[in-house]
């Protein structure tokens, strides 16, 4: 057998991974990373772009319609909130249950935000009950404009008191952009039993991740029984969109016997995708800066077998773990790098911006 063809291909991939290395090097010595740990609900696949409280403090021009007098199938502006003191016209038709409604209700109106150039978006419809909702967002327009002030938390705390459908998936809508170490101090006082009737309904499937989150810490028995059945259904079949959810409230729910079963039915199983490895290494990075030693070890150890046994889940470790602004994980992924482990120019590059910007929080912590 002549072996020179072998052996080429063994120089050729030598050299590759030394061009990966050094390329690794370049980006570590001048590639100032700084990358901030997200603040919205880290689990979402599928999400509304904006909450209705988004829409209000965001939106530059906001008006208040009602159908006009001269055609009530057309709405006419009967009040400018913000923005130009002479807007451009609503071209939304009046809807027949709309008409109907606002026939009935002189002081009800619709609130529109102008997306761009004209263009309209309707947000809301105002009646009494939600007046107070739209006056109470337009007086923190300021401080409430991408962020997640206390203030806006006891503004959702108050909501969730009331039994207006609306005022829950605001409630909903808002807790999906808290962090998870926000969501675990929030008082929730939605019953669990009305979070799992809406987890798997058309409506609720865009919250589906937050929903399962919230199920996750209300630590029921019942919550236990809807949380383990999905994992135990994402073993063995095709990947749930929100599966980092469902890990995620899966380890609130049951700490070290959790990261037990999710490591060894599904970090451990070479069969599984690295998507969906991804989604449990997800839930793991949120937790891993959240919980005790023992949790914290056992979540380490976990992602330490996985990434030295299947070294190509190591880009999803820097990746999430970037997310979450935590570099516990610097050491394990700069002993893959030393050791020549990583095969593509993603996973270098994806590991290199993980190790400089965990490099550079060192520094700083350091003073220097």
């Amino acid at each position: 057998m002549d072996i020179w063809p072998r052996r080429l291909h063994q120089m050729q991939n030598r050299a590759l991974r030394g061009t990966f290395v050094l390329l690794l090097s370049v980006t570590l010595a001048f590639v100032p990373v700084h990358t901030r740990p997200a603040l919205a609900c880290a689990f979402d696949m599928v999400k509304p772009e904006r909450t209705l409280i988004d829409w209000i403090v965001d939106s530059d021009s906001l008006v208040l319609a009602r159908p006009a007098a001269d055609n009530p199938f057309k709405f006419a502006v009967v009040d400018v909130l913000s923005g130009s003191a002479v807007p451009g016209p609503v071209t939304h038709l009046v809807d027949s249950s709309t008409r109907r409604k606002l026939a009935l209700h002189a002081d009800d109106a619709v609130l529109f935000a102008e997306i761009a150039n004209g263009e309209w978006r309707r947000v809301a419809y105002i009646d009494d009950a939600f007046r107070d909702v739209l006056h109470t967002a337009l007086a923190h327009r300021n401080t409430w404009r991408e962020a997640m002030p206390q203030s806006r938390i006891d503004f959702l705390d108050a909501l969730q008191d009331t039994p207006d459908p609306r005022y829950r998936a605001i409630v909903i809508g808002e807790l999906d952009k808290v962090s998870y170490a926000q969501l675990q101090t929030f008082d929730l006082r939605i019953p669990p039993e009305d979070l799992i009737a809406q987890l798997w309904t058309e409506e609720g499937y865009p919250y589906q991740a937050i929903h399962a989150l919230l199920i996750g810490l209300s630590g029921t028995e019942d919550a236990r029984a809807v949380i383990s059945k999905a994992i135990r259904g994402a073993k063995g079949g095709a990947m749930p969109a929100n599966l980092g959810a469902f890990a995620a409230a899966y380890i609130e729910l049951d700490g070290p016997a959790a990261i037990s079963a999710l490591a060894a039915d599904i970090l451990q199983d070479p069969a599984q995708s690295l998507e969906k490895l991804e989604q449990i290494i997800m839930a793991l990075s949120v937790h891993q800066a959240l919980v005790d030693d023992v949790q914290q070890a056992a979540i380490n150890a976990a992602i330490a077998r996985l990434v030295r046994d299947r070294p190509a889940a190591a880009e999803a470790v820097a990746r999430q773990f970037t997310r979450r602004g935590n570099w516990s994980q610097s050491a394990l992924l700069n002993e893959l790098v030393r050791d020549r482990k990583l095969v593509s120019m993603d996973a270098y590059y994806t590991v290199a911006l993980y190790l400089s910007e965990a490099r550079n929080q060192q520094s700083a912590q350091n003073g220097g």
